[in-house]
């Protein structure tokens, strides 16, 4: 291995290692370890350590349940040295280099900043990348009074400031830092943007697949959350310190049977961000559809078919009869504020756009299109319609790519966009996911430099490449990422006319 010279930065020296010319720095600790008096409250800004720190392997992750999906493989856990991040770079000089800051996703209760391998994108755009592990799940955004909200956010925002203390030590410029994520990493993003904690700390954003529902942030679910989980401990809301002195295994424990029991009796539970009048005075849309995050360029997008993820948790998914999948649409339809009776003509309007696209009218994929417009899709072109009024440098994409894998049983699912984004494929275990074919790498080649060129200047497009138009209520111009990528004008818009007048979305 060869090692990075020794660099020191304003909390000590460091070292890690070269790789195909890429400078890499994994596992740096961010804050202080949030044990004791600092479980469950706010981070601590590291102070400074001594001697030389080799960074040169992952840390371990925060705390979470075993991954209920089988593509993703457990990580080290560790609650006292979870808070860190990865730097990936191609030089620790003076050149200024746009900086991406990477925000997993996992439902916040799952994943790590350690999965996605940012060499490559590195190298290909003369970028800067930082993956990030923050607080999730039971340690992450509880209501307990006398806790602070949001501590997974707040522990985005520290490492958002330590980026913005060190990170030009690593070739990096402050002063262009853009900000992504998927899934909960999206979520996060947007939330990102209409907190007040964090303006001034990153300049441009992009948001992958994020679930920024009309109900997802409510505190009244927070509590209920919380009130299962405590339950379990035999603990009270006003039992802070006990909460505090338990060990985290049993916490998590704790947390699992909760979920169990909130399956059985159809309780929601949540661990999104929520808002609490402070921290996150109001909900993300909302405040984006104000203006806070004017200043902001967005990309924001979804992919085609986000919700043929999950069918890795149902392998008898495709037995269920048509009773079933009824009863689940009327779900949706009760969550968005409608009447469970307007479930036939829900079904009839899908399959009439999707007959219209080519695309399946069978039941079951009916039903997942109907998931993924509700979680995915129309709360994405929500944020896009809301930051369109402020930013003219606000895109739309859909990715429509599907992978082979079983005979195209998953298509365009949820999460399968982000490794062409970062043009390095999970072959080595996520079977799923797609392998490195001259067909892959075309795409990924494309999304990559569209990602990179909007790091560097605030817009996608750049010379000979097919120009990407900003996003607007008129012509709702998207981007479709596929094998041949075009532009299209408001795609699947019966579906987005249809959710656009139901109870829950006439907020924004």
């Amino acid at each position: 291995m060869e090692k990075t010279e020794i660099i020191e930065v304003k909390f000590g020296k460091l070292q890690g290692y070269i790789d195909e010319e890429i400078s890499i720095f994994k596992g740096i600790p961010y804050v202080e370890p949030p044990v004791g008096e600092l479980r469950l409250n706010a981070p601590i800004l590291k102070k400074s350590w001594d001697g030389v720190l080799e960074a040169l392997e992952y840390r371990p992750v925060s705390p979470q349940p075993p991954p209920i999906n089988p593509l993703f493989p457990p990580p080290p856990q560790s609650e006292s040295d979870c808070l860190n991040l990865n730097i990936w770079t191609p030089g620790c000089d003076a050149n200024k280099r746009p900086v991406m800051f990477w925000i997993h996703g996992g439902s916040h209760i799952y994943g790590s900043g350690r999965l996605l391998n940012g060499k490559a994108l590195s190298r290909r755009g003369d970028i800067v990348l930082v993956s990030i592990n923050y607080r999730l799940g039971v340690l992450g955004n509880l209501y307990l009074p006398g806790a602070p909200a949001n501590i997974g956010q707040l522990d985005q925002i520290a490492a958002l400031k330590w980026a913005q203390n060190n990170i030009d030590y690593f070739g990096g410029d402050p002063d262009n830092v853009t900000i992504f994520g998927e899934s909960a990493g999206a979520t996060s993003v947007c939330t990102l943007m209409a907190m007040p904690k964090a303006k001034g700390l990153f300049h441009r954003a992009v948001s992958q697949s994020g679930a920024v529902t009309p109900n997802g942030f409510d505190l009244s679910v927070r509590k209920t959350t919380t009130e299962m989980i405590l339950e379990e401990l035999n603990l009270k809301l006003e039992d802070l310190e006990e909460f505090r002195r338990l060990p985290v295994e049993i916490i998590i424990k704790a947390m699992m049977k909760a979920q169990e029991k909130a399956f059985l009796t159809q309780t929601e539970m949540d661990f999104r961000p929520y808002i609490d009048g402070d921290s996150l005075p109001k909900h993300p849309t909302k405040a984006i559809q104000e203006g806070y995050a004017k200043d902001i360029e967005l990309i924001v997008g979804t992919n085609l078919e986000e919700w043929r993820f999950w069918r890795a948790f149902e392998p008898k998914f495709e037995e269920y009869d048509s009773s079933e999948f009824i009863r689940r649409m009327k779900g949706i339809l009760k969550s968005a504020g409608e009447d469970e009776k307007k479930t036939d003509g829900l079904i009839k309007m899908y399959k009439k756009s999707r007959k219209e696209n080519n695309l399946s009218i069978n039941l079951a994929e009916t039903y997942e299109a109907c998931m993924t417009d509700s979680i995915f899709r129309i709360p994405s072109i929500k944020v896009a319609e809301a930051q369109s009024n402020h930013q003219k440098n606000t895109f739309m994409y859909l990715f429509k790519w599907k992978t082979p894998y079983e005979n195209g049983r998953y298509g365009a699912m949820h999460a399968l966009e982000v490794c062409f984004v970062f043009g390095s494929f999970w072959e080595d275990y996520l079977f799923t996911f797609p392998k490195r074919t001259p067909e892959t790498e075309a795409l990924s080649k494309k999304m990559s430099d569209y990602w990179i060129s909007f790091a560097k200047i605030g817009n996608p497009n750049f010379d000979n490449a097919l120009r990407w138009p900003s996003y607007d209520k008129d012509s709702r111009k998207t981007m479709i990422f596929d094998n041949n990528i075009e532009i299209k004008e408001d795609p699947l818009n019966r579906e987005r006319k249809m959710w656009s007048e139901m109870k829950n979305w006439s907020y924004f």
